[in-house]
């Protein structure tokens, strides 16, 4: 301004000292960065995007864990499929066999009655038959003998 209250522009402005023009360019660059610089709401939101992060970890930790937890019993699972798999192939094989043994035993029992001789064959059919403990029905030893005579 002059002393008559004027802005004076461009030509009309009296010479200034260098050492003020390179004060001024500093403040006008200084002006630009700070615009640039995030303001405290930046801030704000960057300490909510870091707190949302830490727990978003936290649960990425915990399901990792879940997961690695069931694909373990899935393991363990499988392990045990694979056990009773082969048990049940093996009872299998095992009630085959019984029956083909039972079979064969049936078509022995077929073939006995068919030949005309009878399913079940006493041990000695012509010596003396025993009951119980093995005494003989018919015979009598002595000391039974002489134990019937005392009685009468």
């Amino acid at each position: 301004m002059n002393p008559a209250g004027r802005v004076l522009t461009g030509e009309h402005q009296p010479p200034r000292d260098p050492s003020w023009q390179e004060k001024e360019k500093l403040y006008i660059e200084l002006k630009h960065i700070l615009a640039r610089q995030p303001g405290p709401e930046a801030a704000e939101k960057l300490q909510v995007y870091q707190r949302t992060l830490r727990e978003k970890t936290k649960q990425l930790k915990a399901l990792t864990a879940e997961l690695n937890m069931h694909e373990s019993l899935s393991e363990d699972y499988k392990y045990e499929i694979e056990r009773l798999a082969h048990e049940l192939q093996e009872v299998k094989k095992k009630y085959l066999a019984q029956k083909k043994k039972d079979q064969e035993i049936r078509e022995k029992e077929r073939n006995l009655a068919g030949a005309g001789q009878p399913l079940i064959q006493p041990q000695r059919p012509d010596g003396p038959r025993f009951t119980g403990g093995g005494f003989s029905l018919k015979q009598h030893n002595r000391m039974t003998l002489q134990v019937l005579e005392q009685q009468s």
